[in-house]
């Protein structure tokens, strides 16, 4: 080897072993920085028989990349239904808690058998309209929570839309800046980082492909196939509250949607389905339950003329079959017996539109309300419940439904964050940073760059001596 080549390959070696150390030190420096991926210096040898770093190489898997951005679109769409139910069946509590509307109905049928043992008596009929208003606050509370868990869907959908809005946005930023990087470079690997962030962001909201060109700009599309990004070209994405339905540009979107390109998975399809399917179902149910109680006293009531109120009321007026819509947040005890009312107790025995009291041991009227109770409440089939269930087991076979919805979305969730966290962890052992072995990796740079610092005294040794010779 001449002295010129020795010389050649100390001084790229030198330079070779600086960069390595500014990525290795930078790997450190990075190690708990989330979204951070550990960069790897690439080196070739030159013509001249020296070194460089021709690329700064990220340590990614695609696939496992794709995984992860799978898994999480899954968990974001059951963890939006697990929270969104949360709230609303703690409110709703479990029969024998003593607070659900299964144990206010029952507290109300003791009441009533009670009252037809004692139909005189002026505190049994006090207990069973107290137990009535009971009843009737304990299905208007979950309606008017149910309703307020509406409210905060849509609004959480209106966010999780704001913010999909600008990480699209923020990546067609990145996208039109990629020709400002060079290829290999650490800022293009910064830039790398912050789109993969960005596409991880989209990932949680909205379930999507991903493509790549040569020249590192990212197009996203949803797993339906409708673009949300080309290039620098967004498609914004829009929300019509009253229907329900998503829109990326002028393509609907919108989960669940026969014969649409739209979101399969993501926090925007878990609150979707929150917002055109439980929720209404379980409004339905409840809506239900008040129709069913209305229409038994009705019914059962020989004192009433017809369009007449009876015990239970639409806010004060009888069931109308076309406003059954928010029905249960309107129910409310009739008020020629309600403490708020005229508190004419005695009605509860001889019924509501009686003119006068009539015998005080007759228990006929209230045994007549207390068959009604068994008689089936013929439930809307959209509300997945037994049609011929009894007013007397609605409020039961509510809640259990309700439960069981509960636990199910909870058990999907769990599954859903078991798989994303495995294979999260999968995708850390690729793409973080060990400390250990960037340290080792720093000792072997430490020793290779002595080697060349020794390399170059030589030859200046070497042409000292020469130079002396001459």
């Amino acid at each position: 080897m001449s002295l010129s080549s020795a010389l050649n390959t100390a001084a790229t070696g030198l330079a070779t072993t600086q960069t390595q150390s500014r990525i290795t030190a930078d790997n450190i420096a990075n190690a708990m920085t989330p979204g951070f991926v550990r960069r790897e210096a690439v080196i070739v040898t030159t013509g001249a028989g020296g070194s460089m770093v021709s690329e700064v190489r990220r340590d990614v898997d695609a696939a496992l990349v794709r995984m992860a951005r799978a898994e999480s679109g899954k968990m974001a769409h059951q963890e939006a239904i697990n929270d969104g139910l949360n709230s609303y069946t703690l409110y709703l509590g479990q029969p024998g808690d003593g607070l659900s509307p299964a144990d206010k109905f029952s507290s109300f049928n003791t009441a009533m058998t009670t009252l037809v043992n004692m139909p005189s008596s002026a505190g049994a009929q006090s207990a069973a309209v107290y137990a009535a208003e009971d009843l009737a606050a304990s299905i208007r509370g979950a309606s008017d929570t149910l309703g307020g868990l509406r409210v905060e869907v849509d609004m959480e959908i209106r966010y999780e839309v704001a913010d999909l809005n600008q990480a699209l946005y923020d990546l067609a930023d990145l996208n039109s800046r990629q020709r400002d990087f060079g290829p290999g470079t650490m800022e293009a690997a910064q830039a790398a980082d912050a789109m993969d962030g960005l596409l991880d962001r989209v990932a949680e909201i909205v379930g999507i492909r991903v493509t790549e060109n040569s020249d590192g700009q990212v197009s996203v599309y949803t797993t339906g196939g409708a673009a949300l990004l080309e290039g620098d070209q967004v498609q914004d994405v829009t929300y019509s509250p009253g229907e329900g339905r998503f829109f990326a540009g002028g393509t609907e979107i919108t989960p669940g949607r026969e014969g649409v390109r739209g979101i399969d998975e993501g926090s925007l399809a878990g609150y979707a389905e929150l917002h055109s399917e439980i929720l209404p179902r379980f409004q339905l149910q409840l809506d239900e339950y008040a129709r069913g109680l209305i229409q038994a006293f009705e019914d059962a009531d020989a004192s009433l003329a017809p369009g007449e109120a009876g015990l239970f009321t639409d806010n004060g007026g009888a069931f109308d079959a076309a406003s059954l819509d928010g029905l249960a947040s309107r129910l409310r005890v009739n008020d020629a017996v309600s403490r708020s009312g005229a508190s004419e107790v005695w009605r509860i025995r001889d019924g509501m539109s009686v003119a006068t009291p009539g015998e005080a041991a007759d228990a006929t009227q209230i045994q007549g309300f207390i068959d009604a109770l068994d008689g089936p409440v013929d439930a809307d089939p959209a509300t997945g419940l037994y049609a011929g269930v009894s007013v007397a087991n609605f409020a039961a076979e509510m809640i259990s439904s309700q439960s069981a919805e509960r636990a199910r979305v909870e058990n999907n969730y769990n599954a859903a964050r078991s798989a994303a966290e495995m294979v999260q962890a999968s995708r850390q052992n690729v793409e973080g940073v060990s400390i250990d072995e960037e340290l080792q990796k720093l000792m072997l740079i430490e020793q290779s760059y002595a080697a060349n610092s020794k390399m170059l005294t030589a030859v200046a040794e070497m042409l000292d001596t020469l130079l002396a010779a001459v």
